[in-house]
């Protein structure tokens, strides 16, 4: 955080000493400005930069958080499921579809053996997919990436959990002395 925070500051010092120096050329070429004047310019534009900066951050953030979330939405009939995850990550870490189902038996917890044993095929081969997983996801391990999917279900669960909050409980828990319908 403290580099986005370092090269967020540079960046708009930057952009508010070449706004000055343009107002500078162009609008006061041959006047003789002090350096109080070039000082309160640079920190007007300095303020002013700094904050477009900052709405346009917070505005990206929350665009970036709106677009996780909708990721994260489970569609009409879509389970809250490990193979969801990895299926709409598998798109944005451009997975072939053996590399997708590898990660997706990597997240259930099977070992090499016992995937390359249920896809027929050698364990060098179930080793050389899964680098290439973590190569293009950017995960590390098999670790991370099963804490990573389990960090989705559990977030899409919770969504989800929230979305059905309304429902009276009555209606859901068989309650002790309810009258059954008769089939």
């Amino acid at each position: 955080m403290s580099r986005i925070l370092i090269t967020g500051t540079a960046v708009v010092a930057t952009i508010a000493a070449i706004k000055t120096l343009i107002l500078l050329t162009f609008v006061f070429p041959k006047a003789s400005v002090g350096v109080v004047t070039i000082t309160g310019l640079y920190v007007l534009f300095f303020a002013l930069t700094a904050a477009v900066a900052y709405v346009s951050f917070i505005q990206l953030r929350a665009f970036l958080e709106r677009q996780r979330k909708e990721k994260l939405v489970p569609g009409a009939g879509e389970p809250i499921a490990k193979e969801t995850v990895v299926l709409r990550y598998a798109t944005d870490w451009r997975l072939s579809q053996a590399e997708a189902d590898i990660a997706i038996f990597v997240a259930k917890g099977f070992s090499n053996n016992e995937i390359a044993e249920m896809r027929g095929c050698a364990v060098s081969t179930v080793k050389s997919q899964l680098g290439k997983i973590y190569q293009k996801s950017g995960l590390e391990s098999r670790y991370q990436l099963i804490s990573f999917v389990t960090d989705e279900v559990c977030a899409m669960a919770s969504e989800s959990a929230d979305d059905t909050a309304q429902i009276e409980t009555r209606k859901v828990l068989p309650l002790t002395g309810r009258v059954t319908e008769a089939a």
